[in-house]
């Protein structure tokens, strides 16, 4: 290979210009995390057929984030890049890579959404609450979904320091208002509340379950937020699985007629998590028929991976004929393989999408560890498809009934009849209309960072159980 032919002509001049001592350990000292790296992207990467040829000796002496980032295919996925693939450093920081700095067990307890001020009154930035957890900080100060928070101890919120909205010590935020006249829309001042220092809780993936009755119709509804395995969530627990099937243990002791699934939030983890609950979403008479497999490269034994629908789900299998799915941009991964797996055995029609188009990442990722260089490199090892071998939406998921609640002033809690997705879906089953349905495009409110996907959470992206 090229890079080892580079490799000798550098130990020949680093010897030479060494009054002819080998000092090649010594060289090799330098450079040996990268050529793991590279020995590891070129045996493990999916395109590996396009990483291209070290033709630099300097390259070897890039930082392992620029020389990682250079391996990976810029033209993957119709175009887009790889903008998955990605490495940990747990030994020091580096500028451009995720860490695990950010503890996905320390936290205030809420997720959000950053943007440019809607009012365009001003060039400040803003977050917006998604939702708070339960008995979180964040709940015990009094923040609610839909807030507008705009300030953190005083200062603006920006896309530098947004993080700090995640965890950390007690801390003081702003929250205002915005109002609308004839003028157009404006800030009110609201207040500013004490939160308290971020704590480690559970992250509990079901954030609502419930059931309605409304039209002589049962409709049971679930928010999911995290293909996790339980509060560890390292892949070998099967805490939150159990619990999955638990719920629709419940949900299907009441007989619903339809369900709704709401996944606007959930940005993806582990398949075998998406094979739980697409074994209880499925016709009962699917079961033990393949559900998500995946296409690794060709230098990989065994090339196909296979999740079969699974039997010990049956006695939950809700056995519906639709389902109604509320989607967003965060919606991603392995909720996103879900949709695609659900197709061959409902019909695409029959997996109504309500929201807005998905991320689009038909891919899976793998870990590969190596605790002497403090390194862990996530690269882009499969492609995910459905029983029809089909994975082809790197564009995304177009919903068939467009919402987007980032153009509303006044949100509900999830699960909240009057909230704008729920609202609209639960119409369109009793009654065939959606009364909020746009009639022409709105404009469009632009999410500059989510807390959802700055957590760079290891499994919060198609992942394959170690």
């Amino acid at each position: 290979m090229k890079h080892i032919q580079y490799i000798g002509i550098i130990l020949t001049i680093f010897t030479t210009f060494s009054c002819g001592e080998d000092r090649s350990e010594e060289f090799y000292a330098l450079i040996e995390d990268r050529m793991w790296i590279e020995e590891t992207m070129r045996k493990n990467y999916l395109w590996y057929e396009e990483i291209p040829p070290i033709e630099d000796e300097n390259d070897y002496f890039q930082t392992p984030a620029t020389f990682f980032r250079n391996m990976l295919y810029k033209e993957a996925l119709n175009g887009k890049g790889d903008i998955y693939s990605y490495m940990e450093e747990t030994q020091g920081e580096e500028e451009e890579t995720r860490s695990l700095m950010l503890d996905r067990t320390s936290t205030y307890g809420m997720e959000f959404a950053l943007t440019n001020d809607p009012t365009g009154t001003t060039t400040h930035t803003v977050a917006r609450v998604l939702y708070v957890l339960p008995n979180s900080p964040a709940e015990q100060a009094g923040i609610q979904r839909g807030d507008w928070i705009t300030a953190i101890d005083q200062a603006n919120i920006t896309t530098d320091n947004y993080t700090l909205l995640m965890n950390g010590g007690q801390t003081l935020w702003t929250r205002d208002r915005i109002a609308i006249n004839e003028n157009g829309a404006f800030w009110i001042p609201r207040d500013t509340v004490q939160v308290g220092a971020s704590i480690s809780m559970e992250i509990n993936p079901f954030l609502v379950d419930t059931l309605y009755q409304i039209e002589g119709q049962k409709i049971a509804y679930l928010v999911y937020n995290e293909f996790s395995t339980g509060p560890n969530n390292d892949g070998t627990e099967t805490v939150y699985m159990e619990q999955m099937k638990q719920l629709f243990a419940q949900f299907k002791s009441q007989s619903p007629d339809a369900f709704v699934l709401d996944l606007r939030y959930n940005n993806g983890g582990f398949l075998t998590c998406a094979q739980a609950l697409g074994s209880l979403l499925v016709p009962e008479t699917a079961m033990g028929k393949e559900f998500i497999n995946l296409t690794r490269n060709a230098l990989t034994d065994p090339q196909t991976i296979s999740y079969p629908l699974d039997s010990q789900y049956a006695d939950a299998n809700l056995n519906l004929s639709k389902i109604y799915v509320l989607t967003g941009n965060m919606t991603a991964s392995s909720s996103e393989a879900v949709i695609n797996g659900l197709i061959p055995y409902l019909g695409a029609e029959n997996v109504v999408l309500i929201g807005e188009k998905t991320a689009g990442k038909p891919v899976a990722m793998s870990a590969f560890e190596n605790e002497t260089y403090g390194l862990t490199l996530w690269p882009v090892v499969a492609y995910v498809s459905n029983a029809n071998h089909e994975g082809d939406y790197a564009n995304g998921f177009t919903p068939d009934f467009p919402l987007n609640e980032n153009t509303l002033l006044n949100w509900y809690p999830l699960g909240n009849t009057e909230e704008f997705y729920l609202k609209n879906t639960l119409s369109l089953i009793t009654t065939g209309i959606m009364p909020d349905l746009p009639t022409d495009e709105t404009e469009e409110v632009s999410v500059l960072r989510t807390s959802i996907k700055a957590k760079g959470m290891i499994h919060q992206t198609n992942t394959l159980n170690p």
